[in-house]
């Protein structure tokens, strides 16, 4: 049996951080939207940590407006922002 290391906690939260940038990537295709410089980054206080990174203003606008698009469905459809 393997004792957890730091340096085993490290890799593994790292991968956490890889692993939730990549989700958000595939997320954010389905919209349309693609953040250029999104990707996982070494952990921060012990998490898994993403860096969003930068983009256009013309881009934050159309990410703002499906973010908002979802979050009216869901309210319309009875379900609350958020959950």
């Amino acid at each position: 049996m393997t004792r957890p290391t730091a340096k085993n906690a490290h890799h593994d939260t790292h991968l956490d951080g890889t692993a939730a940038a990549s989700a958000l990537a595939a997320a954010l295709a389905r919209l349309g939207v693609v953040l250029p410089s999104l990707r996982g980054s070494l952990p921060v206080n012990g998490h898994g940590f993403v860096e969003l990174g930068g983009c256009n203003a013309e881009l934050a606008s159309r990410l703002a407006q499906r973010i908002n698009a979802a979050v009216d469905a869901q309210e319309a459809a009875g379900l609350g922002a958020g959950r």
